[in-house]
């Protein structure tokens, strides 16, 4: 009788235990369901609080490299260029940033944001500087030049949250897959 009983009780709390194994598992998946994730890996996009997606500018690069010759001395630089001087997608200091592509790869060494130097019609940053004279020749090249501190947050299921690391000053940024320079999101914080 007393086994029956204990066979019983441990029948009713492995259903109960199973029970709420599978309604935590349901949470879990509608939760992951509900946020709202790019649908293409590697396109950006900024989140707003209620975790509304907004799309950023995509811009193509355009490379331009410019030259200064003087007898004896000579320099080259290489920019990256696109138009016009701000982008149109305009937001707030404290914007955060959604990426598809969550991989076993440290998210830092494939994804960057970086900060843009504007002039009165684009805006660009420098990839390469050199110079030479006469004596002999330089050429430098500093990838981590502009960049801004940023951290990553699983998101979803299948993308990152990118948190910058201060809030950001006013100005143009870019966000891009770190080395390919080609295809970038950009976005400007302030008017």
């Amino acid at each position: 009788m007393i086994a029956r009983e204990t066979a019983a009780i441990v029948m009713t709390i492995s259903v109960a235990l199973g029970v709420a194994y599978v309604g935590l598992a349901n949470a879990q998946n509608a939760t992951d369901a509900s946020v709202a994730e790019p649908q293409y890996i590697n396109s950006f996009y900024s989140v707003d609080s209620a975790g509304k997606l907004i799309e950023l500018e995509r811009d193509t690069v355009t490379f331009r490299a410019k030259s200064k010759v003087l007898p004896g001395y000579a320099s080259v630089k290489l920019e990256s260029e696109f138009k016009p001087a701000h982008a149109s997608v305009r937001l707030p200091s404290s914007a955060q940033f959604i990426v598809r592509g969550r991989s076993v790869i440290n998210p830092a060494s494939v994804y960057e944001l970086r900060v843009l130097k504007t002039s009165k019609d684009h805006r660009d940053f420098v990839m390469t500087q050199s110079h030479g004279s006469v004596f002999g020749a330089a050429a430098t090249s500093d990838p981590d030049e502009g960049a801004v501190s940023i951290r990553f947050e699983e998101y979803g299921t299948n993308s990152y949250r990118i948190v910058p690391e201060h809030p950001l000053a006013p100005g143009e940024y870019a966000l891009a897959f770190r080395g390919m320079v080609t295809e970038i999101y950009c976005f400007g914080v302030g008017q």
